[in-house]
């Protein structure tokens, strides 16, 4: 069976190309996952968008991530997330993207005795490779990050706030997703 499946996707892969055109609309879900000894991480992104030229998509999305790690600190957040992502193409089914977006979180950081407000706006660039598996159909993948994050916790001391800026090229940063592009027809 799973030579079978893996048959059928060379061989609709060799007989597809790429269509990416002014006008289509996208529907992007990626999504990652990290579960080591003591520290488990989970991150949804689903996003839509409009393409403004034959290269360039705007889109706006939702993110969310969750977090825990040993002893018993857990993160849940959600974000709103406005962006930009420009194309170049390497060939018909494959294309290089630069992904860049803005976001605004809230959400919850759960500590052993307590609980406080977290609140976050994050400035994001990811590079992606988009990979056409039919015209309309494209996986997705992003390895490495660069983020500048301003983050605020709110608990009984008061209002505490932290620039955070990564840059970041390693396996706890993989996404992976998958597009599909509208067309107006």
């Amino acid at each position: 069976m799973r030579n079978s499946l893996l048959l059928c996707f060379i061989s609709l892969s060799s007989i597809s190309y790429a269509q990416f055109n002014e006008g289509v609309k996208v529907i992007d879900l990626s999504f990652s996952s990290s579960f080591t000894d003591g520290n488990d991480q989970v991150f949804v992104q689903p996003i839509v968008g409009f393409s403004a030229s034959e290269n360039s998509v705007f889109f706006v999305g939702f993110g969310h991530s969750y977090q825990k790690s040993d002893p018993d600190i857990k993160v849940n957040n959600s974000s709103i997330i406005v962006g930009y992502e420009r194309f170049f193409e390497l060939n018909e089914r494959i294309y290089f993207a630069t992904f860049y977006a803005g976001s605004y979180g809230f959400g919850k950081f759960e500590f052993d005795g307590g609980e406080t407000d977290l609140r976050n706006l994050a400035l994001t660039f990811r590079p992606r490779f988009h990979y056409f598996i039919y015209n309309k159909w494209s996986l997705v993948a992003s390895v490495g990050s660069v983020i500048f994050s301003r983050q605020t916790v709110d608990d009984s001391f008061g209002e505490n706030t932290t620039n955070i800026f990564s840059a970041e090229l390693n396996s706890s940063n993989v996404l992976f997703g998958v597009r599909l592009n509208v067309c107006n027809d």
